[in-house]
């Protein structure tokens, strides 16, 4: 959920989703699951069903209240809808990923002409690309290498049960632009070279054990892949890749930082998703399909996955707020798992917007939203805020 922005009238925008939608199907949009493949069909006008208006919220309603309206709607790779000057946007492309994203909204709202894209993608998968230029280099691969010897042994084999799925609750927080500022100031301070993204996910860790959350020990973390790529091949693809990290209570900051930036040194995204993908396609050709699961004994781990949209808008975006003041995101991305926790931080007007979503069949929402609200106060722990 984004807004408040200057947006056009449900006709112009489906309009402007198709136009892009025709410029090929490399842009993601226009794309409909088959009925009788495995594989996608490109119908550009379609697009036009992905777009719906909305009553304008009134004063003072939560605008998570869109997601109500969202999840109303028939089940499509794209759901938008338009209530006010507030936008509520649905699509499946992977965490962290923001590239799709920024290029709907930038169309709505009329910030870029779909006919000065490029009309086709690139000639050579992007993953090609990047895993060619990762392994190419001989550090990197030596790094990845030495990093998969170093590997602990697979956990035990643990019976689970199969469960329905079901839709995830949220729970969000903001975070003030005051609060962020001490925070930034103390760790530039305290631990120069230091993240605020390392830092959040530590205070997070610490405020769900605080909360009585049990965690599973190795928390995920998407990287965006797009850095492996050469200037001149972009993809508007899912291209993040989530990698995994040991963090508990007693974990630095920096000492997470740290491995952040060696894994991303060493391509590990690119080989990440390289993998991923294989896994992905093995399954589609009679693997095995992964699904919703739960451990047989009860004793679950919540699987925490922490990801960051950034600034929102992006520096060199062309969509902006039409009320700055007011500025509001709520991402709810779909846990992976059952048990699975995932928080999604933006930064909002200065301030940081975090939003969690869960089952709360499996984790209790009374322990969410209390970790939620201590997040502040253990980042401004780490790094010392007087």
């Amino acid at each position: 959920m984004i807004g408040p922005l200057d947006l056009p009238s449900r006709a112009v925008a489906a309009d402007r989703i198709v136009r892009l939608a025709r410029m090929g199907p490399h842009t993601r949009v226009g794309l409909l699951p088959s009925p009788h493949r495995r594989n996608w069909v490109f119908d550009p006008d379609a697009a036009a069903d992905s777009v719906v208006d909305a009553p304008r919220p009134a004063p003072g309603t939560d605008p998570a209240r869109l997601f109500d309206a969202l999840y109303s709607l028939p089940h499509r790779p794209l759901r938008i809808v338009l209530a006010g000057d507030h936008l509520a946007l649905d699509y499946d492309h992977g965490l962290g990923d923001l590239t799709l994203l920024n290029l709907i909204v930038d169309v709505i709202v009329g910030a870029i002409d779909p006919s000065t894209l490029p009309r086709r993608g690139p000639a050579v998968s992007p993953l090609l690309v990047a895993s060619a230029l990762t392994v190419a280099d001989p550090r990197r691969a030596a790094s990845l290498l030495r990093f998969q010897w170093r590997r602990e042994p697979a956990e035990p084999v643990v019976a689970h049960r199969p469960v329905p799925p079901r839709r995830p609750v949220s729970a969000n927080v903001h975070i003030a632009a005051a609060d962020v500022d001490a925070i930034r100031a103390a760790r530039t301070s305290s631990m120069p070279g230091t993240g605020l993204f390392a830092v959040y996910t530590v205070a997070l860790v610490a405020a769900l054990t605080e909360a009585g959350v049990r965690l599973d020990p190795m928390v995920t973390l998407p990287f965006d892949a797009r850095t492996y790529l050469p200037a001149g091949v972009r993809t508007y693809a899912n291209f993040s890749a989530g990698l995994s990290f040991p963090v508990d209570d007693a974990t630095s900051a920096a000492a997470l930082q740290r491995a952040m930036t060696a894994s991303a040194r060493m391509g590990r995204p690119a080989a990440n998703l390289a993998l991923a993908t294989i896994k992905t396609l093995r399954r589609r050709t009679g693997g095995a399909a992964s699904g919703q699961h739960l451990p047989a004994d009860g004793e679950v781990r919540a699987e925490l996955l922490h990801s960051s949209v950034g600034h929102l808008p992006g520096r060199e975006r062309g969509w902006q707020w039409s009320d700055p003041a007011r500025a509001a995101v709520i991402a709810v991305a779909t846990p992976p798992s059952a048990a699975g926790i995932t928080v999604t931080t933006g930064f909002v007007g200065g301030g940081i917007s975090m939003t969690a979503a869960f089952r709360d069949d499996v984790v209790d929402p009374a322990r969410i939203r209390a970790a939620m609200d201590a997040v502040a106060g253990h980042a401004a722990r780490i790094v010392g805020v007087p």
